[in-house]
């Protein structure tokens, strides 16, 4: 489980931090749904880190589970904030993604 995770997570630094400079966007609702795609994906690695964090007994995995869990954490908060700031609404209503991700709200 922690593998898969950490694979996903990597993955995911990939897609939000390409090697090659991208044009900035210009469409705001654009910039949300990426934002959105981003704020998904992160939140189930954090569910599936979290289970690992309560099944996991070696103390030294635990700790470096757990720091790898407050990073994702942050950059959860992070994200969330540019949506904020974006939208400039508390509430956001991600029904489209989440069908893509097969989540329920």
């Amino acid at each position: 489980m922690w593998d898969a995770a950490q694979g996903a997570l990597e993955d995911l630094l990939e897609d939000e931090y390409p090697t090659m400079q991208l044009r900035p966007q210009k469409d705001r609702l654009q910039v949300f749904q990426t934002l959105a795609t981003f704020y998904l994906r992160y939140l189930k690695i954090f569910r599936a880190l979290e289970e690992v964090y309560d099944q996991i007994v070696h103390p030294q995995k635990r700790r470096v589970v757990h720091q790898v869990l407050e990073g994702v954490m942050g950059r959860l908060v992070e994200l969330k904030n540019e949506m904020v700031e974006l939208e400039y609404s508390e509430f956001h209503y991600f029904d489209d993604i989440l069908q893509d991700f097969k989540m329920t709200p």
